[in-house]
């Protein structure tokens, strides 16, 4: 029985689609400070977008959790002292609390404001994903993971711990030196230092190795662990009842 000529033509016509479609795979060039260009250049650009686009959304989302928790604190901080300090009448004790609302007050605004540094370049690079010109949106996107990854680094890196350490100093200076009040200023120093490296270990970080593995081409590795969760437990007991923040990173 022989073959319909009809059947013969669909089947070529449907390998040269395949090929088509094939030789129509988006190839765009790779940053290049890469390693290994032409593997980078070899994967398809939808494949690099892809990565890309789950890393930006995941870093946002962790960045944003961990904004609004640590200013939830630090804002309802501010609220309890300054409750403590419309009852307290006596001037020695309120000055503390003076200080400790004005430090504790800038450091929620900062919590809040700072971080959009590294959240906005993410979100304006993922509005142009649906740009028609496929390579210059991924240069784009390579483009604002380095630089947001560097200011990232530069956030949870050695700098940061210093300046927590150096902004405590002057807080602790200033109810010493500027009140004499050195006992107070041992206890803010203290408990600033804890809350504030407590803030900088939890604050994410995974741009780091998004971007080593994205220069290496190890898009299909198993991405970074643990995203940052929290949660609020009640605690009761027959001496104090209140609640407790747990951070997970």
């Amino acid at each position: 029985m022989k073959t319909p000529r009809s059947l013969v033509a669909a089947l070529f016509g449907l390998a040269a689609s395949i090929l088509a479609l094939e030789a129509r795979a988006d190839t765009c060039p790779a940053p290049p400070d890469v390693p290994d260009v032409d593997r980078i250049a070899a994967i398809d650009a939808g494949r690099r977008l892809d990565y890309l686009a789950q890393a930006f959304d995941r870093e946002v989302r962790d960045v944003d959790i961990w904004s609004w928790t640590w200013g939830s604190v630090y804002a309802g901080a501010v609220a309890v002292e300054g409750v403590a300090l419309g009852l307290t009448t006596n001037y020695p004790k309120r000055i503390p609390l003076e200080v400790g609302i004005a430090s504790t007050a800038f450091g929620a605004a900062s919590l809040y404001g700072l971080p959009l540094k590294l959240t906005l370049p993410l979100r304006s690079a993922r509005a142009h994903w649906g740009d028609p010109d496929r390579c210059a949106v991924l240069a784009r996107a390579e483009r604002t993971l380095v630089s947001v990854e560097k200011d990232q680094a530069l956030a949870t890196g050695i700098l940061g711990h210093i300046g927590n350490v150096l902004v405590n100093v002057g807080i602790g200076l200033i109810l010493g030196l500027g009140y004499d009040q050195w006992e107070s200023a041992g206890i803010s120093f203290g408990v600033g230092v804890a809350i504030g490296e407590a803030n900088a270990f939890t604050q994410p970080h995974h741009l780091r190795d998004v971007l080593a593995r994205y220069r290496s081409g190890q898009l299909d590795a198993p991405a970074p662990a643990p995203s940052v969760t929290w949660s609020i437990l009640p605690i009761r007991t027959r001496e104090m009842s209140g609640a407790a923040l747990t951070v997970v990173w």
